[in-house]
């Protein structure tokens, strides 16, 4: 049986804690994957990808998911504003902070984009196979 290379997990046998993940500015692949997971974290990064933006207020996140919540995921249709601004504050935006991928303030309620060319490479792939809200 051979080792596997490429992976940073070790002998831990999962995926690595967040603090010690990123290698300068590159994150592992397996924590990009992981923020991309969930359609409301690629929204908010298709959102500073696509626009000139590199700040945005959880409100105004908060209403680019309300407008683009996919049809038939299962989840409960037709959730408030509030409900979105809540997911981001308490699971989204932490993660994706935790990732590297955005700078999250929650005293401010303010998220910072500096631009990861590896999530955005992973964004076009994803866009092109999955498309995403127009």
């Amino acid at each position: 049986m051979s080792e596997r290379t490429g992976s940073k997990d070790g002998d831990r046998g999962g995926t690595p804690a967040y603090d010690d993940e990123t290698e300068g500015d590159r994150p592992y692949i397996d924590t990009v994957f992981d923020a991309l997971a969930d359609w409301r974290r690629r929204e908010v990064c298709q959102f500073f990808r696509e626009t000139d933006v590199s700040t945005a207020t959880v409100d105004e996140l908060a209403m680019l998911l309300a407008a683009c919540e996919p049809a038939g995921l299962g989840e409960t249709d037709g959730r408030t504003h509030e409900e979105f601004a809540t997911e981001l504050t308490e699971t989204h935006l932490p993660r994706l902070d935790a990732a590297g991928v955005v700078d999250y303030d929650d005293r401010s309620d303010t998220v910072r984009y500096w631009g990861q060319p590896t999530v955005e490479k992973w964004l076009e792939h994803v866009t092109e196979v999955d498309g995403r809200c127009a």
